[in-house]
C-alpha cells in the first residue's frame, strides 16, 4: 500500500469514506495523526434534560471531544479474552494484506463498552468501521456448540445485507490448516428476493448462528413462526436512521423492537452515520424499552474532506424547469455513467394518486434524451426481480443512467459511475455524503467526477450548510 504515489491517496480515502467497499467495512485506514484520549460524560446535561419528560436516564455519551491517546490499544489488545483467537488472527491477517492494522476511532471507543455487555448506539461517519465493531461483539458472545440463532443483524437493503454477510462469513470461516480445527458458526442471509422454501428447510435442519436480514423477509418468517429468536444474544439494527425514516420499514421495525425488548436477555446495538435529534432518539429508546436504561451513545463525528477530484456544482432554476435543466446538463456533460437522485414520494402525493417523481423523470428522459445510454430505475418499492434486473443490466458494462432514491441506492457499488445529479436536494448532509459516495469509487483513478445539484433559489442556503459541514466548495453553473 505504501508503494502508491501520494497523488493517488484521495481515491483510497474516498473508498474508505463510503460504506459499500468491503475493505472499508473491515479495515478503515489507520489514522496517521492519532489523537489524545477520549472523554466520557453524561449524555444529558441538567439543562437539556429539563426539556424532556422527567424520567431518570442512566445513559452515557462517549464523544471524541479530546484527541485519542498515543498509547491506543490494538484490536487484539481490546478484544483478547473476549473474541475467539482464530477470529482475531483472521482479521489481523486480512488487515495486513490490505494495509490496515489499527482500530478506528469508533472501534477503539465502542468495543470496551460492547464487550462489557451494555447496549450501545454507534453514531459515526460512513466508513468509520461500525460493522466490524458489532461483528466482533457478536463473535465474542455466540456459542458455536449451540444450535440456535444467537445474533440478528437487521439492514434496510438487500445490497447492504450481502456486504455484511460477506464480512461475517469471512470472519466465521473455518480456521486455516495450520490453525487448531474447531467448529465454526454459520451465517444466513435472509434478504428480500431470497427463496423462502430454501431458508425454511435450512432453519429446520440446523438453525444458523448469525442471521443478516432485511426487515420484510424477517417479519415474514416471524409471522409464519418459522423463525424464532428465543436464544438471541445480540440484536443489531444497522442504518437505523434510514429504517425509521422509511414509511415501508418504520412500523415493522417498531413492532420488532417492541416484541424483542432489550429488557429481555440480549444486547441491543443501533448503528448509524446520522441520528437527527439524537438526544430525543436516545430518550425514546429508553422509554420504549428498545434499549436498557444504561445504554451508551458512542458518537464519533469528524467529517473528512471529500477528495479534490470530485467537483461539486449547482444550477438554479424554477420548480417547473427542473426536467429541462437536467436535460441540458446531461447534453452538456455527455456522461458515460451516472446516477440521478430523486426524492421519495410523500404520503400526501401517493394518496392524491400522483405518479412518483422517479417515474416522471424516467419517462421524460426516455422521450427527450437521445443518447445511447440505458436509462434504468432503482426505487425502494420495486420488487426484487425488477431491482435485480436493473442492477444486472448496469453491471454488464456500457453506459447507463440510473434514476434512484436514497434508500434504494444504499449499498449499491457501481465503481464506473462518474456523474451524480441531485434532481432533488437531499434532506441532510449525511444523505449528501452517501449520494456523492456513489462516484469516485474506482480505486486509484485520476478521472474527474462531478456531483451536480439542481436547486431552486430558496434551497441555496441548505446547500451552503452541506458545504460547510462536509467541507467542499460548490460552483454555480450558468445555463
Amino acid at each position: 500500500m505504501a508503494g502508491f504515489a501520494a497523488t493517488q491517496l484521495p481515491s483510497l480515502t474516498w473508498i474508505l469514506s463510503t460504506k459499500t467497499s468491503l475493505p472499508c467495512l473491515l479495515f478503515p485506514r489507520k489514522n496517521p495523526n492519532p489523537k489524545p484520549s477520549t472523554t466520557i460524560k453524561r449524555f444529558l446535561s441538567s439543562s437539556s434534560r429539563s426539556k424532556l419528560p422527567q424520567t431518570p436516564l442512566k445513559s452515557s455519551l462517549i464523544t471524541n471531544t479530546a484527541e485519542i491517546s498515543e498509547r491506543a490499544s490494538t484490536l487484539r489488545e481490546i478484544c483478547e479474552g473476549h473474541v475467539p483467537d482464530h477470529v482475531l488472527q483472521r482479521r489481523c491477517r486480512l488487515a495486513e494484506e490490505v494495509g490496515f492494522v489499527l482500530p478506528t476511532d469508533v472501534q477503539r471507543q465502542s468495543l470496551p463498552t460492547l464487550l462489557s455487555g451494555r447496549d450501545c448506539i454507534l453514531h459515526a461517519q460512513t466508513g468509520s468501521g461500525k460493522t466490524l465493531a458489532y461483528l466482533l461483539l457478536i463473535f465474542s458472545v455466540i456459542n458455536v456448540q449451540r444450535s440456535a440463532v444467537q445474533a440478528l443483524i437487521v439492514v434496510p437493503t438487500r445490497e447492504l445485507g450481502m456486504q455484511v454477510t460477506k464480512v461475517a462469513r469471512m470472519l466465521a470461516a473455518k480456521p486455516m490448516e495450520h490453525e487448531v480445527e474447531q467448529k465454526t458458526c454459520t451465517v444466513m442471509a435472509l434478504l428480500d428476493g431470497g427463496t423462502l422454501r430454501r431458508h425454511k428447510s435450512w432453519l429446520k435442519a440446523e438453525p444458523p448462528t448469525i442471521v443478516v436480514a432485511t426487515i420484510g423477509s424477517l417479519c415474514q418468517m416471524l409471522e409464519k413462526q418459522i423463525f424464532k429468536l428465543e436464544a438471541m444474544r445480540v440484536l443489531v439494527i444497522d442504518e437505523v436512521d434510514f429504517m425509521f425514516r422509511s414509511s415501508k420499514h418504520a412500523s415493522s421495525l417498531r413492532k420488532l423492537l417492541t416484541s424483542y425488548s432489550s429488557i429481555n436477555d440480549h444486547q441491543t446495538v443501533f448503528a448509524s452515520a446520522s441520528i437527527p435529534q439524537h438526544r430525543h432518539f436516545l430518550y425514546d429508546c429508553i422509554q420504549q424499552k428498545w434499549t436498557k436504561s444504561d445504554v451508551v451513545h458512542v458518537h464519533v463525528n469528524p467529517v473528512q474532506p471529500m477528495p479534490s477530484r470530485i467537483h461539486h456544482r449547482f444550477a438554479i432554476c424554477s420548480k417547473n424547469e427542473r426536467h429541462q435543466t437536467l436535460l441540458s446538463l446531461l447534453q452538456s456533460d455527455a456522461p458515460k455513467s451516472g446516477i440521478i437522485f430523486v426524492g421519495e414520494q410523500s404520503e400526501k402525493s401517493k394518496k392524491a394518486g400522483n405518479a412518483p417523481s422517479t417515474t416522471r423523470t424516467i419517462e421524460f428522459l426516455k422521450t427527450s434524451y437521445g443518447e445511447c445510454l440505458e436509462i434504468l430505475l432503482l426505487e425502494e418499492d420495486m420488487n426484487f426481480n425488477s431491482r435485480a434486473a436493473s442492477l444486472s443490466e448496469v453491471r454488464q458494462g456500457g453506459g447507463y443512467l440510473l434514476v434512484a432514491t436514497d434508500i434504494a441506492a444504499r449499498g449499491v457499488d457501481l465503481p464506473e459511475t462518474t456523474h451524480i445529479y441531485n434532481f432533488d436536494l437531499p434532506r441532510t448532509a449525511v444523505d449528501y455524503l452517501h449520494r456523492a459516495g456513489r462516484t469516485g469509487r474506482k480505486p486509484f483513478s485520476d478521472l474527474k467526477c462531478t456531483v451536480t445539484n439542481i436547486i431552486m433559489s430558496e434551497e441555496r442556503f441548505a446547500l451552503q450548510r452541506f458545504e460547510n459541514e462536509l467541507m467542499f466548495d460548490c460552483e454555480e453553473l450558468s445555463l
